[in-house]
């Protein structure tokens, strides 16, 4: 089967590939890309994901993992095209681009109502951090400790912006990622699937290890400079510390919010052996 091949920047999708990598763009279109084989190749085999466009350059289309991709893709029935590398390149936000990327759609939030909550379950809030490379990097640990989704109230850096997208190396395609209107309606959602919100603070919380987790745990993340709101403090059940024994005023909070994380995870674990 033969397919199109962009070389002009007149092109309407080029044009709109373009759009993508600007910020109001992807909210008001509701995508975002993706770059690199093993990424796209890993979307395509999960039908949970919304695929509009696969693009490839034209070499890398006859390598075999590009004819793997444009096979899969084909029986998905998703479009496949493709376009000039200098063009693509214009598109990548890496800086080198192996020359396949896709467009998809972003989860919303009435997709947060289909979420199944099993027995046990961990739960990451976003409440207006600043950083992508931070939003990226949680978002990869919550991958790691198999957390139920991610939910990120207005404020928060776009996790679909390139820098968040190569941040979590790949588990933005794992967990679902999805956006709440305020941190009210977060917990008011939560609490309603009997979670735990558990808020984090620099100091004066509870020591993180020794405090005590429920088989549902939603962990509330606040701004890097200004820590949580004060209805997000209020709204929680507990508000837990990591203690600090050197002379390191603060930790980042990718790396907080692992250690709160992977913490839960044992606190877990251990109610759930016999």
């Amino acid at each position: 089967m033969s397919l199109r091949l962009i070389t002009s920047r007149q092109n309407d999708l080029f044009r709109f590939l373009k759009t993508l990598t600007k910020p109001h763009a992807r909210k008001k279109q509701k995508a975002f890309l993706i770059e690199g084989a093993t990424f796209v190749a890993e979307a395509l085999e999960d039908e949970v994901w919304t695929i509009l466009e696969v693009l490839l350059t034209p070499a890398f289309a006859e390598t075999e993992r590009g004819k793997s991709i444009i096979a899969k893709a084909h029986q998905r029935q998703i479009p496949v095209t493709l376009m000039a590398s200098a063009l693509l390149d214009e598109i990548a936000a890496s800086e080198t681009p192996q020359g396949v990327l896709a467009v998809i759609r972003q989860p919303q939030e009435e997709q947060l109502e289909q979420l199944k909550v099993p027995n046990v379950a961990r739960v990451v809030v976003l409440e207006s951090l600043q950083d992508p490379s931070n939003v990226g990097a949680i978002i990869r640990v919550t991958d790691a400790v198999d957390a139920l989704a991610v939910l990120y109230t207005k404020g928060t850096a776009d996790p679909y912006a390139p820098k968040s997208v190569r941040a979590s190396a790949g588990s933005l395609l794992h967990v679902p990622i999805l956006p709440v209107s305020s941190i009210g309606e977060a917990v008011k959602w939560l609490k309603s699937k009997g979670f735990q919100v558990v808020g984090t603070a620099p100091k004066d919380g509870t020591n993180i290890f020794e405090a005590d987790f429920s088989n549902k745990v939603a962990l509330i993340v606040g701004n890097e400079a200004k820590g949580l709101s004060e209805e997000a403090k209020q709204s929680s059940d507990l508000i837990v510390t990591i203690p600090m024994l050197g002379k390191s005023a603060s930790l980042n909070v990718a790396v907080a919010t692992g250690i709160a994380l992977y913490q839960i995870l044992r606190c877990q674990d251990i109610k759930a052996k016999p």
